[in-house]
């Protein structure tokens, strides 16, 4: 007998055994146990593992599977006491979502506190919140500590960046997880100050199958592809295995006008080691999304006016984004001995991005029968008619184009432009775990640096249009780059007769950020001809984390834990200090980092059939990023004068009805609120800036969530009837006042006189606080955005293909969203437009823009396995 095949089953039959056996244990809810099996030595003899070569004897083999089991038990058990409120999303959850409809993170929106919605289908501009904290301000991690978010802006990028596609696509998913609030350090990522979301990609099984897939739907979507999982290469536990997957989708998108066409790729290869219980892996991932998609919100008279679909015909504007995403991953994970695994990754990410947008010239000025605004998102929205020979916008040498002269006027000869740019990282994740009697010790860090891509900005009338460095290219060369230096240690001391779990840690963060601008009008001088600068910080953190647990009788849990984290600011908001005596600004200015502190408390109940989980959540954050922009002179004040607290419960459950049938559900309260007054971006779609008052609720974060359904799984039949409902949240109402002496202490000043053409416009949320502001014409009080319902249907069945030599089954899904056919909205806002007129601008009646829910949508698919 080989001791290598006797261990593998032994793990195998452990592993599958005690996994089914916790249909609801935390894993349900919690991330899955450590891929390792650790054998631990024999108590009576005290001797360590198996030796590969020496002899088996049956009363050895169940010994050893005697001590496997335990220890599977007691990772489960640790896993089932984590300190925090996570919620986990599995493959089924994942398929169920639709994995053409859906995106990465819709398929969030089935856990507690989790808001969720988007303007298209698939990776078509998701907007998250997570307890009402923004995306923008979460962390998000792949295998491990890989970091997916932006390093330099957060989220996915500064505004209207990687809108389109992802790193990752639900397909090439293998699970998810939702750390709420402040994740533990080796959970939690870089720079959050709300959430981490943890994904985990696929992995090639021992088992080999070959998929070929396609499908039909809504919106004159298709996709196609193929997944090729090699199984084991040769025999023995050792052996390598692959896994190949790729899928081509398009749509025609929603609202109508923005098609998507996209294409992901990949690949993962894993090599086991040291009988199994060590593998090293590397993954290629490639995906790309072209498209279009709408910058600002539509404006409400149109959509009833024409279709609940309706969006700008391309002839009269269009916003398109071509993304592409790399990410290449080198793990390995290494078994030392029965106290020790060792783990590092080496990754590179590179996301070149290209943003064009364009706007019919002649519907750029006030035009009293069409009195919307189409689009913010080109140039002469940004920098008025400051363009040409004589103008603050033109260096002779390296900006000379001339919209006046060429196409007749400003509006016409400033509505188009091209834009370059992205990101590049490379990293290093290592990792130690230690496992001791009493102590569960963890260490390690991120080593990484991002750089953005080199940039260059063109501004022209038209689309196709020339892209000539030193004629139409606004900006040029430079860049930024951001080096982080993170390094954590915690411990899980387990007491009390392993009842109680105490867990304590600190992360450790330094960050070094620099931009260098190549071209800048407002320095330029005779001793430097392209006013260029270089902008430097170095900040560091220190965050500490503890978290409590107490297995009470009767499968109860109770839990509490506490954390700090930090985001530092977007590379954007570094600007240069005061001039000195030259009239040289050589220092930089930057803000502090913003800082939470965020406390849970709570209990669960979790055994094989029924699980409920019951918590509460507090979390305040300081040092908020607030800022003010001038476009007229093109700059910006950055300062940490914001604060904000979130605070709420939480609820969610499983109960398995019978063998077949189990019933879930969850529900949450958020209640958000400023705690001071300042001017910041006021909705999680970051597309309004405003000015928020204290005291006043965030804008566009419903007060309660739910979901709740019903899954009926036996033989090849899957079904699953699932709901969600999203409750009322506040809007925003725009306006335009005279700004005070310091824009960044003081509110605005509603009895000005000045012209409304050097006037921005300011969102005000709107609450049962009433109107902050007096001199203003009427705003309506108490607005609120309905709550709504949405029921969602999954259906497939596996058609076994007896008598076919290679073909297994033909598996076909049907998936319905918003099954009831609801309208509703998902981000709603009053305001006048500011068009151009005159020289100047000028204001519109007010009325209302929206982004509309997605309608009923049907999708089919067809999966032959091999």
């Amino acid at each position: 007998m080989q001791i290598g095949s006797t261990r593998k089953r032994i793990l195998l039959l452990t592993a599958c055994s005690v996994a089914s056996g916790m249909v609801f244990s935390a894993r349900v809810w919690a991330q899955s146990a450590p891929a390792p099996v650790i054998v631990p030595a024999t108590p009576d003899t005290g001797t360590g593992p198996i030796i590969p070569g020496g002899p088996v004897t049956p009363e050895a083999q169940a010994v050893h599977i005697a001590k496997i089991k335990k220890f599977y038990h007691e990772l489960l058990l640790k896993e089932k006491n984590v300190s925090t409120a996570v919620s986990h999303i599995d493959k089924k959850q994942i398929e169920a979502t639709g994995l053409q409809q859906g995106s990465i993170q819709s398929v969030l929106k089935q856990t507690p506190s989790v808001n969720e919605y988007q303007q298209n289908i698939g990776q078509g501009v998701p907007v998250l919140t997570v307890r009402g904290v923004r995306n923008s301000q979460l962390a998000s991690t792949l295998n491990g500590l890989i970091p997916l978010q932006d390093l330099l802006s957060g989220g996915q990028g500064a505004f209207l960046n990687n809108n389109l596609g992802s790193p990752i696509t639900l397909g090439q998913l293998e699970s998810t997880t939702v750390y709420p609030g402040v994740a533990p350090p080796d959970k939690q990522g870089f720079a959050t100050i709300g959430g981490t979301i943890a994904y985990e990609s696929k992995k090639p099984t021992a088992k080999p199958y070959a998929e070929i897939f396609g499908g039909i739907g809504s919106f004159d979507s298709s996709n196609a592809g193929f997944e090729i999982n090699t199984g084991d290469i040769g025999t023995g536990i050792d052996a390598p295995r692959a896994i190949l997957r790729y899928n081509q989708s398009y749509t025609a998108g929603f609202p109508d006008n923005n098609s998507i066409r996209s294409g992901d790729m990949y690949f993962q290869l894993e090599k086991p080691y040291d009988e199994g219980l060590s593998h090293v892996s590397a993954t290629v991932i490639y995906n790309r999304a072209d498209g279009y998609m709408v910058t600002a919100p539509l404006p409400v008279p149109l959509q009833q006016a024409n279709s609940y679909s309706y969006n700008f015909p391309h002839s009269l504007t269009y916003t398109r984004e071509n993304n592409k995403y790399l990410t290449a991953i080198l793990h390995d994970e290494t078994y030392i001995n029965p106290h020790l695994i060792i783990e590092a990754s080496l990754f590179y990410l590179r996301q070149p991005t290209k943003f064009t947008s364009q706007q019919q010239g002649n519907q750029i000025a006030y035009n009293p029968a069409f009195p919307y605004q189409v689009t913010f998102q080109v140039p002469y929205f940004a920098y008025g008619p400051n363009f040409g020979p004589g103008n603050f916008y033109n260096l002779p040498g390296y900006f000379s184009y001339d919209p006046l002269k060429t196409f007749g006027s400003y509006t016409a000869g400033e509505s188009a432009e091209i834009n370059y740019g992205g990101t590049q990282t490379i990293g290093f994740t290592p990792r130690a775990n230690i496992f001791l009697p009493h102590n569960d010790i963890t260490i390690g860090g991120l080593f990484t640096k991002e750089m953005a891509l080199s940039a260059e900005n063109f501004v022209y009338g038209s689309i196709p249009m020339p892209q000539v460095t030193g004629y139409n290219s606004f900006s040029f060369g430079g860049g930024s780059q951001r080096t982080i230096y993170t390094v954590f240690a915690q411990d899980k001391v387990n007491l009390l007769g392993n009842k109680l779990h105490i867990e304590p840690g600190v992360q450790l963060t330094g960050v070094y950020s620099s931009a260098i601008n190549a071209f800048s009008y407002s320095q330029a001088s005779a001793t430097n001809p392209t006013g260029n600068y270089k902008l430097q910080n170095y900040g560091k953190q220190a965050d500490p984390y503890l978290g409590v647990t107490y297995d009470f009788p009767h499968d109860f849990v109770g839990y509490a834990e506490y954390g700090k984290g930090a985001r530092y600011a977007p590379i954007l908001d570094y600007g240069l200090g005061t001039p000195n005596a030259q009239g040289i600004a050589s220092s930089t200015t930057a803000p502090k980092p913003e800082v939470v502190h965020a406390y849970t408390a709570g209990v669960r109940y979790d055994t094989p059939r029924f699980y409920l989980n019951l918590d509460t959540f507090y979390q305040k954050v300081t040092s908020q990023f607030s800022f003010y922009t001038n476009y007229q002179t093109g700059t910006s004040t950055y300062a940490n004068t914001g604060a904000s607290s979130y605070h709420g419960y939480e609820m969610s459950t499983k109960y398995r009805l019978t063998q077949d049938i189990e019933l879930f559900g969850n529900a949450s309260y958020t209640q958000a609120q400023y705690l001071n007054s300042f001017y910041a971006n006021v909705t999680p779609f970051e597309g309004q800036f405003g000015y928020a008052f204290k005291g006043e609720p965030l804008a566009g974060i419903p007060n309660w969530l739910g979901n709740f359904g019903v899954e009926y799984d036996h033989g090849p039949i899957t079904a699953r009837l699932s709901a969600s409902y999203t409750g009322q949240q506040f809007i925003t109402y725009d306006f335009a006042p005279q700004l005070p002496a310091n824009p960044l202490i003081a509110p605005p000043n509603p009895n000005s006189t000045l012209a409304l053409a050097t006037t921005p416009f300011y969102s005000v949320p709107q609450s049962e606080l009433g109107n902050k502001l007096s001199g203003f014409a009427p705003i309506p009080q108490n607005f609120k955005l309905p709550a709504y319902f949405l029921a969602n249907v999954y259906l497939s069945y596996k058609l076994p293909m007896h008598g076919y030599d290679h073909l297994q089954y033909l598996k076909f899904s049907l998936n319905v969203q918003n099954l009831l056919g609801l309208h509703y909205y998902q981000h709603y806002f009053l305001a006048p437009a500011e068009l151009p007129q005159n020289g100047g601008f000028t204001l519109t009646p007010t009325y209302a823009s929206s982004y509309v829910g997605l309608p009923r949508s049907i999708f089919f698919n067809v999966t032959a396995r091999f």
